[in-house]
């Protein structure tokens, strides 16, 4: 059995190529920057409603852990391509780490659990930032997970801080 090649006829021009890597950036930002809307959405309704600042801190940080485990994913997709170079265990070992770091940190208390994610957060992107296999990955990546991490950071720790202006609120009453 013999694999089939591209024909001259079917081979990508470059053109093609360059813009289909265009429209993928801005796919990617597109969805990326409008999936930070829950966050804010939370974030405004813990400060007109912030007799439920626990739930809807709870509900942030499912949603926020359920970003991490899909950047998990990445690095599972990333250990079983056929371009991978790094040691496949390593790879593999970091991409189940999100979804477990997230239970973790599930268990903790609202606010805290908001700062372990973030740790979370901020380690997995140290990890790719360090990455040798760079060239797995678009051009476009790495600019936008740094974006994304910081204003996903950003959200979670003024959810959080809202936990303890609610405790100053409290104990001037």
């Amino acid at each position: 059995m013999t694999i089939p090649t591209k024909t001259d006829s079917q081979k990508s021009d470059p053109e093609d190529v360059a813009a289909a890597q265009r429209t993928s950036a801005i796919t990617a930002q597109l969805l990326g920057f409008s999936g930070l809307l829950p966050i804010a959405a939370i974030f405004i309704g813990a400060i007109i409603w912030p007799q439920y600042l626990i739930k809807l801190s709870l509900l942030a940080n499912l949603y926020a852990g359920t970003i991490f485990s899909f950047l998990g994913g990445i690095q599972w997709g990333l250990s079983i391509s056929p371009q991978a170079q790094m040691r496949i265990s390593k790879r593999l070992l970091v991409s189940i780490t999100p979804s477990l770091w997230t239970v973790l940190a599930l268990q903790l208390p609202a606010a805290q659990g908001s700062w372990f994610i973030v740790a979370g957060l901020n380690a997995l992107l140290l990890f790719e930032l360090t990455d040798a296999d760079k060239n797995q990955r678009p051009s476009w990546y790495i600019p936008l997970r740094i974006n994304l991490t910081i204003c996903l950071s950003v959200g979670l720790l003024a959810i959080s801080a809202l936990h303890f202006s609610c405790l100053l609120y409290t104990s001037d009453a």
